[in-house]
């Protein structure tokens, strides 16, 4: 049985940091994309093969997955990639992974979960840094205290930022965000509700917010009340809302067409500097029956360092045969464990008034 490993945007900079570590790590790998100059470049510096293809032609979609085990997507935005990919990926027999934050393409995935199930492939968006860290930190929410009856997900801000997580994140503004109320995903106006949260040095003020938890949460815990927030200060929550205001009232081409001088001059990569310097906290609220709050923290290295690490862990486990078919989460497939085993998280006391030292402990 072939092992091999297709990363398509293996050009980008999340891709090409994962591509390489794939590598590194021995692993059978095929970079791909659509700009054949960088692809090809990109092969011959990682000498391993390059495939170039678009996902505009289902038959050279097709042909592109040819003699792969699975598909790491690392091109985003992912809510353009995902689908055609996916689709491909169930009709080829073809486990599917991404980088994916952008809670519809968790939406699709988990409705073409039966299908994927029928053809013994399994997908799992969200492979990178903040979707395992905040589902690895439900399913040990949700181990702690049994009978949950809400879990609260609240994150920072991100401190580095790539000019792909930019235009990722422009393209998502909106107004109204997503909870699940009894099972069922809503969207409620976002308003001025305002909840703070222990990052591990003090209450922030946290602003509701659309994290895919929202959408796999319930699969990860069995929870069907879940809420998401980001840090914000008073300056982005002004922002936001002037930008959200204006992306509900404009049709998309002419959003993009306001944001894209931003997008132009903003970085293509954080320099190494802020990388290393860059840390991410992310707290769940776990409510009982008898409205108990008990909250569970964990901070992490910087994203992009992170989603090397998770990325090229999930992919090991996929190709020695960990990878059961359908619809799944990191934190439901391996555990709430396993972003812990990585040496880039650890846990802290979230609890009002306890503080964490940056090493982890309290």
């Amino acid at each position: 049985m072939t092992r091999k490993i297709l990363v398509y945007g293996a050009t980008g900079f999340s891709g090409r940091a994962v591509a390489a570590a794939l590598c590194d790590a021995g692993h059978d790998v095929v970079v791909a994309g659509r700009d054949a100059g960088k692809v090809m470049a990109l092969a011959r510096r990682l000498d391993v093969p390059g495939r170039v293809f678009s996902l505009d032609d289902p038959a050279e979609l097709a042909e592109g997955l040819g003699g792969c085990m699975a598909v790491l997507n690392a091109a985003g935005p992912f809510f353009m990639t995902a689908a055609p990919m996916m689709d491909a990926c169930v009709a080829a027999r073809v486990h599917y992974l991404d980088l994916a934050g952008e809670w519809p393409v968790f939406a699709a995935a988990q409705a073409l979960g039966p299908l994927a199930a029928a053809a013994g492939v399994m997908l799992m968006p969200g492979v990178g840094c903040m979707i395992v860290v905040s589902d690895c930190l439900l399913a040990h929410a949700a181990r702690q205290v049994p009978g949950a009856t809400l879990l609260r997900v609240a994150s920072t801000q991100p401190q580095v930022v790539s000019r792909g997580t930019l235009e990722t994140a422009t393209r998502l503004l909106r107004r109204d965000v997503i909870v699940r109320r009894g099972g069922v995903v809503c969207t409620v106006a976002r308003g001025n509700r305002q909840r703070s949260f222990n990052f591990g040095d003090g209450e922030r003020p946290c602003i509701p917010f659309s994290w895919p938890d929202v959408i796999t949460g319930q699969h990860t815990t069995g929870v069907a009340d879940i809420e998401a927030y980001l840090e914000a200060t008073p300056t982005f929550r002004l922002a936001w809302r002037i930008g959200a205001g204006f992306a509900d009232l404009c049709p998309p081409a002419a959003v993009d067409t306001v944001l894209a001088p931003l997008r132009a001059l903003w970085p293509s990569r954080p320099s190494a500097e802020a990388q290393a310097a860059a840390r991410i906290a992310v707290v769940v609220e776990a409510v009982d029956p008898w409205r108990r709050t008990t909250r569970f923290g964990l901070r992490t290295l910087d994203g992009y360092t992170v989603t090397v690490r998770t990325a090229g862990a999930i992919v090991a486990r996929v190709l020695a045969g960990e990878h059961p078919p359908g619809f799944h989460t990191p934190g439901a497939a391996y555990g709430p464990d396993l972003i812990i085993g990585l040496d880039c998280a650890w846990r802290f006391d979230a609890r009002p008034g306890a503080r964490a030292l940056a090493d982890g402990s309290s």
